[in-house]
């Protein structure tokens, strides 16, 4: 029996094969969709070309905002980078998480440094998701959604949603400001820590950590970087998120489905419920979810379905597929520039050795080495 290695690359073929057995089946619809996709104005993809960067923009301008001493460009790398990880497999968030730490550790960023900005990062990410959510319950209770969606979920979502936000500024408030409950996690953890390291031990050498000391320096330094550069935190992720909720409503737009079929909060119900469908599940980028879901609600709502695929490939192709491909690109980047800066390193190290003078005679001294002789067999 052949053993599975690695089982996300089967599921990844699998859905690769679906795909194409689902162009085939409907390769009539497919022709119609090819042929909304290459009638597209030029305006609008001039307009959706520039959206795309802003969103590329916003979102290194926040990585860098939350990194200190990390650059608006350097912040555009480690975000494509690491998003192209999550884009590109299941259960890819250790490989994405592995491969900011060893970019911002080549930019001389500390290891604390990158601890707070990982935590900050994730917590603003959870903000923008569930303020997004809350939005999309505050439309859909007043009835945007009705006959397609049932109230009883929006209302649903509006509890969770304003639960968790409220929540979770009460608990950051608290953790940042008094010291005593990290202090005492870190007492609770220290035990099974050093425990664990012991084990590790044995095979890599692991120096003992001091926990308290370090959620004491955690908590001090999130707390600066929270009154230091809060606001521009905050403003940073909010045109951030301005640019992710336009985003759907000018592709939708660009292919002609107007306020008359579909109106501008249905298009935001549809993209965010499914956006938040996509990130309970462990599926990189919602594959499948997102396409399924908006097409089944748009076409609901009225629109065409021709159109409505069109709009989604679209709309995928800049979302997904995209930073992707610019992840990649800023990944081979990186690794040149860590290749290139390894050969300066090594080659000022040959340059501070010391000369070695042997004087003139040293080639009658030296020691000549005896020519090898093979004898004969």
């Amino acid at each position: 029996m052949v053993a599975v290695r690695d089982w996300r690359r089967w599921v990844a073929a699998a859905l690769l094969l679906l795909f194409v057995g689902a162009i085939f089946v409907h390769r009539d619809l497919a022709r119609q969709v090819v042929a909304e996709v290459s009638a597209l104005p030029p305006g609008w993809i001039a307009a959706l070309a520039g959206l795309t960067l802003a969103l590329v923009v916003a979102n290194g301008t926040l990585a860098s905002t939350i990194t200190t001493g990390l650059s608006p460009t350097r912040g555009v790398m480690v975000q494509q980078a690491t998003t192209a990880a999550n884009n590109t497999g299941i259960g890819s968030g250790p490989v994405s998480l592995g491969l900011r730490v060893a970019m911002l550790r080549s930019w001389r960023v500390g290891d604390l440094a990158i601890g707070v900005t990982v935590v900050a990062l994730n917590v603003v990410a959870a903000y923008k998701l569930w303020a997004y959510t809350l939005i999309i319950a505050v439309l859909g209770s007043t009835g945007t959604a009705d006959g397609v969606v049932s109230r009883t979920v929006f209302h649903v979502a509006l509890v969770v949603a304003t639960s968790v936000l409220v929540g979770s500024t009460v608990f950051w408030w608290t953790l940042l400001r008094h010291p005593a409950p990290l202090r005492w996690l870190a007492r609770r953890a220290q035990r099974p820590f050093d425990i664990m390291r012991q084990r590790i031990g044995r095979r890599l050498p692991v120096p003992p950590i001091d926990l308290v000391a370090v959620t004491d320096r955690f908590r001090i330094d999130a707390g600066g970087l929270a009154r230091q550069r809060g606001g521009r935190i905050v403003a940073a992720a909010v045109v951030e998120q301005v640019i992710v909720i336009a985003m759907p409503v000018v592709v939708v737009r660009a292919f002609g489905v107007g306020p008359d079929a579909v109106s501008t909060a249905q298009v935001l119900v549809t993209f965010g419920l499914v956006r938040v469908a996509a990130a309970l599940t462990p599926i990189p980028g919602g594959i499948g979810i997102t396409e399924i879901g908006v097409t089944a609600l748009l076409t609901a709502f009225g629109a065409a379905e021709p159109t409505v695929i069109a709009a989604v490939v679209t709309f995928r192709a800049l979302t997904f597929l995209l930073p992707i491909a610019i992840g990649g690109v800023c990944l081979l980047v990186w690794r040149r520039q860590q290749r290139r800066s390894a050969g300066e390193v090594f080659e000022l190290e040959l340059d501070d050795c010391p000369a070695i003078d042997l004087g003139e005679d040293a080639h009658r001294t030296a020691p000549v080495p005896a020519p090898l002789v093979v004898a004969d067999a």
